[in-house]
């Protein structure tokens, strides 16, 4: 049975956000099994994935952001800055500590997506969406990546 599961709720109405999501969700229960499996080359080798994921998915998203011209941007990088730097922290840790101890150490990651997506992801959906009804023409390849919903 998955760590995390996806759910509606955490929809935001905007594919590529919402696939890259699920993806992330994927990640995050490779760390976990990864963890209870207590492999310590296979745990760190799932949280470096989880970390690229999570690095693509940042640079997309503040693409989408800028090409709005969201008025949170330079809040919501920081922020991006911030995890990806509390990510690689718990990577180093979990290079030292005992496998018996890794779990409890990554026993958040899956809370912490879910707030991330609920707290800061769903937030701009709107936006976006406003954005692409409003101001983007017809013809914008933008609407591949986030949909015209």
């Amino acid at each position: 049975m998955p760590h995390l599961a996806w759910s509606d709720d955490l929809d935001t109405r905007i594919p590529e956000l919402d696939a890259q999501h699920r993806v992330m969700v994927d990640h995050v229960n490779r760390v976990h099994e990864a963890a209870a499996d207590g492999e310590r080359e296979s745990l760190l080798a799932a949280m470096d994935d989880l970390i690229e994921c999570v690095r693509k998915h940042f640079v997309f998203e503040e693409k989408v952001l800028g090409m709005i011209d969201f008025a949170g941007l330079e809040e919501h990088r920081a922020g991006h800055e911030d995890i990806l730097r509390g990510l690689q922290e718990r990577r180093e840790q979990l290079e030292t500590i005992a496998a018996t101890e890794a779990e409890s150490l990554i026993d958040n990651l899956g809370p912490w997506l879910v707030d991330h997506i609920r707290h800061d992801d769903l937030d701009f959906g709107p936006t976006v969406r406003e954005w692409l009804r409003d101001a983007a023409p017809p013809d914008d390849p933008f609407r591949k990546l986030v949909g015209d919903t």
